[in-house]
């Protein structure tokens, strides 16, 4: 289970307080707080934006006996129904590892964002599929191990030591394989300016059966790919409650209104 610091408790507190020290001026001056404070003032918008860990929830999922095989169809019409916060988990084996919660997942958004100054408008439309699996969103990919392309020939690449091993974590939502994150926030030049092109996409959900899928692919150094290559990819299954925008240089939240999409 995950623990939160003690720290990070300490600086929601003060950032509380800050929030309402700051409406309150506004008040006493006779001004409303900007409509993006006011939206996220008092709600989970002033915590720090640190998502769960999807090795740790991989690895706690790896350990429980639950089922391998692809879902019922009483599953798979249950991972369509939203599933309101403190719900019954469908398997009490995730309480024992603390996952019977909504989990939350934060995707730094480098691209897809589009800020318009003359209407105070941003766009946003990120794709949050790798390149590897579509269909799917990419939570992690960690590749270690040098790549022999260009530097050795196939036969004697794994003897050189060009031996990759590539780990992914994707997030697999219904079965409309929705990856990609839309939407439209009013937000001010003033704001725009101070997220200095800084952008995290959050998602909030629960995972649902069967909760965890793992696939192992081994491919032998080729003349095109001169690399011993083992790759795995692990597969939490899950149901999205909310998707929100969020400046992680402001610990705020920006919009609570985006949708998935292909």
């Amino acid at each position: 289970m995950l623990v939160r610091s003690t720290a990070a408790c300490v600086f929601v507190c003060a950032s509380s307080l800050a929030h309402a020290e700051n409406a309150a001026k506004s008040a006493i001056a006779g001004h409303s707080p900007p409509a993006e404070l006011a939206a996220s003032a008092g709600a989970p918008s002033t915590q720090p934006f640190v998502g769960d860990d999807p090795v740790a929830i991989r690895n706690a999922l790896a350990k429980l006996p639950l089922k391998a095989g692809a879902p019922s169809l009483s599953e798979r019409v249950r991972s369509l129904v939203h599933i309101p916060v403190g719900g019954k988990p469908h398997d009490m084996n995730l309480a024992k590892v603390g996952l019977d919660r909504e989990l939350t997942f934060v995707i730094p958004a480098s691209y897809g964002i589009l800020y318009q100054s003359s209407t105070h408008r941003l766009t946003v439309d990120v794709d949050l599929a790798g390149d590897d699996v579509p269909g799917l969103i990419q939570l992690q990919k960690t590749v270690t191990g040098p790549r022999g392309r260009h530097l050795v020939v196939a036969p004697e690449a794994k003897a050189m030591g060009y031996v990759q091993h590539i780990d992914r974590i994707e997030l697999a939502v219904g079965e409309r394989h929705e990856t990609s994150v839309k939407g439209h926030v009013a937000l001010s030049q003033a704001l725009f300016d101070e997220t200095t092109g800084d952008f995290a996409i959050v998602l909030k959900c629960g995972l649902t059966p069967p909760y965890l899928t793992e696939a192992r692919e081994h491919s032998d150094p080729s003349n095109d790919e001169p690399t011993d290559i083992t790759t795995r990819t692990s597969t939490l299954h899950a149901t999205i409650h909310a998707i929100w925008l969020v400046s992680p240089q402001r610990n705020i939240v920006l919009s609570k209104k985006l949708h998935l999409s292909k």
